[in-house]
């Protein structure tokens, strides 16, 4: 069974809510191994969501449409169901007697406009909502099968676990397993890794996905299989090429601060950090793990006071490094330091500078300055850099 999620309420569309329901949809199908292959957003509008609804049931087999089940003239996706499948809406006199009682529950009065919440579709399975005025249902028609929920969180998630998944599971049989495993990888472009990599991308099952995050990228495998020793198996095959393709560069699970941690607290190392520059991205990263800021024994930073072109800030990098590392007596110092000379096209040098017992290892590279997330990339520089001195300990 393939699947579409389709999300209804023009507040998604305009930013206001975070549509939290498909991402919990996807991970629920993804445990009982049917393929999402496509989420999509429609506002508060009959025509479009029917459209939206014919187009999916042209792809998919089962379509999971949340939101616009409430009492409201802008809640209309019964009626946008209805329209899309070519079946009346039918007023069932049990789901009023329930909305009804749910209302005196509360001591109120219903208001007449919830009386639209007991229609469904003809023909389509009622499912009773105890947690709230707007009941679910889904259709089973020729073209595939349509499971429309509220969009209230704690209701959809409810009607879900409690109604939906049974029923996808006894009835349909849908009993598989979806897993994902997401590796780490630094030190090679986001083009390297894809070309290293290409034959596993264009799998069908398992697949490989890749995405890049500050200079750090994600590589997400994917298994569909009866069982989830099948589906684990499957991952493990795809996962030892890709060690053996990647080498170092792979990080495995953890990401790279994980791993710096890890390895400052494995090899019993200190470390003193010089920052130059006010952002203190060195010291914002590794403040981020509890063993890493256990290894750290002080930090400076201190901003260049003036113009320094490439070789100079290299020079400070080196001094600030060595600095650091005395005096706060750490086996290492670590120091970034920015050239202040930016060419034309946005881009400026990074420096870096490493040391140890051993003496002292520099690294330079260019960055667009222009970025917001500079600084991120120029901290992954720094810690890939640790990280591979400390894995050679």
């Amino acid at each position: 069974m393939n699947a579409e999620i389709l999300a209804i309420g023009s507040e998604l569309l305009l930013g206001e809510t975070i549509d939290t329901n498909s991402a919990y949809l996807a991970q629920q199908l993804a445990a009982i191994g049917i393929n999402l292959f496509r989420k999509s957003v429609v506002g508060d509008n009959e025509e479009r969501i029917a459209a939206a609804i014919s187009e999916a049931l042209g792809r998919a087999d089962l379509l999971i449409c949340t939101g616009g089940l409430g009492p409201t003239v802008d809640d209309v996706t019964r009626e946008a169901v209805a329209r899309a499948l070519q079946r009346p809406l039918i007023f069932h006199q049990h789901l009023l007697d329930q909305i009804e009682a749910r209302f005196r529950a509360f001591g109120r009065p219903m208001p007449q406009s919830n009386r639209r919440q007991a229609h469904v579709p003809e023909g389509a399975r009622i499912v009773e909502n105890p947690r709230g005025t707007a009941p679910a249902f889904i259709v089973e028609d020729a073209r595939g099968t349509v499971v429309v929920l509220p969009g209230v969180p704690s209701e959809m998630r409810y009607l879900w676990e409690n109604a939906i998944l049974p029923y996808l599971r006894d009835e349909r049989g849908e009993t598989g397993v979806i897993l994902v495993r997401t590796l780490h990888a630094v030190g090679l472009g986001e083009s390297v890794i894809g070309e290293l990599l290409a034959d596993l991308m264009t799998q069908t099952n398992p697949t490989l996905g890749i995405s890049a995050k500050r200079a750090q990228y994600e590589l997400r495998i994917g298994a569909r299989a009866n069982s989830r020793a099948d589906a684990e198996a499957m991952i493990a095959g795809v996962e030892a090429t890709i060690r053996e393709r990647l080498g170092a560069n792979l990080l495995g699970a953890e990401r790279l601060d994980q791993t710096v941690a890890r390895l400052l607290r494995e090899r019993g190392k200190t470390i003193a950090l010089h920052e130059g520059v006010a952002a203190a991205p060195l010291y914002h990263a590794l403040s981020a793990q509890k063993d890493a800021l256990a290894a750290l024994r002080g930090v400076i930073i201190h901003p260049a006071d003036i113009p320094t072109d490439d070789e100079a800030a290299q020079s400070l990098a080196r001094t600030g490094a060595v600095a650091v590392r005395h005096q706060w007596r750490a086996d290492v110092g670590l120091a970034l330091q920015p050239s202040s000379v930016i060419a034309a096209d946005g881009f400026a040098t990074m420096c870096v500078a490493l040391a140890h017992d051993g003496g002292v290892n520099e690294w330079r590279r260019r960055f667009d300055m222009r970025s917001e997330d500079v600084w991120d990339f120029a901290g992954t520089m720094a810690f890939d850099a640790l990280r591979q001195y400390l894995a050679a300990l």
